[in-house]
């Protein structure tokens, strides 16, 4: 099979380098390194390896290329219904995890999936059950584990020792 030749201006090679360090989204960054790649004279097997896309779709990349240029990389409309969590809702997520819980003016100081999803109804308007947005956390690359409520900082410790003790005593019975 013989693979479609890609060929790049300058200006066209400068724009799709920007895309790559900098792209809207993963997928037009795949469809860009597959054309660049494609342009320095790769074949489509090494750079199947390198983006993990099909060979199919790099002849359809390099084809799209040929016929509409640099319009090739944006993706069509999708059907169905469109995403509920968007960009503000993601950037909210990351600003709520990166910052502590008494920074945003709570009381408590760890987050916890059901409170970090209050908060972010409360900020957003968009409300998602827990399970996605534990998905969602994990996607961003953070880790939200389920608090440990715990007094044993807060406690003097002599008064527990003894309330220990007397509750022992009042186990054992007369």
């Amino acid at each position: 099979m013989r693979q479609l030749e890609v060929r790049l201006t300058s200006w066209q090679r400068r724009r799709l380098e920007q895309l790559r360090d900098h792209g809207p989204s993963p997928r037009i960054v795949r469809r860009v390194i597959c054309l660049l790649r494609s342009a320095a004279g790769e074949k489509a097997g090494t750079i199947a390896r390198v983006t993990g896309l099909g060979l199919d779709s790099i002849s359809n990349i390099r084809r799209r290329w040929r016929m509409r240029g640099m319009r090739s990389l944006i993706d069509r409309p999708r059907c169905g219904r469109p995403p509920r969590i968007t960009d503000r809702y993601r950037r909210e997520l990351r600003r709520a995890l990166r910052d502590d819980p008494p920074a945003l003016g709570y009381v408590f100081t760890v987050w916890s999936i059901a409170r970090l999803r209050t908060h972010l109804h409360k900020i957003t308007g968009i409300s998602v059950s827990c399970d996605w947005l534990r998905c969602l956390v994990h996607a961003e690359g953070f880790v939200v584990g389920r608090p440990k409520h715990t007094l044993k900082g807060k406690r003097n410790r002599q008064e527990y020792q003894a309330a220990r003790k007397r509750l022992q005593e009042l186990k054992k019975g007369p």
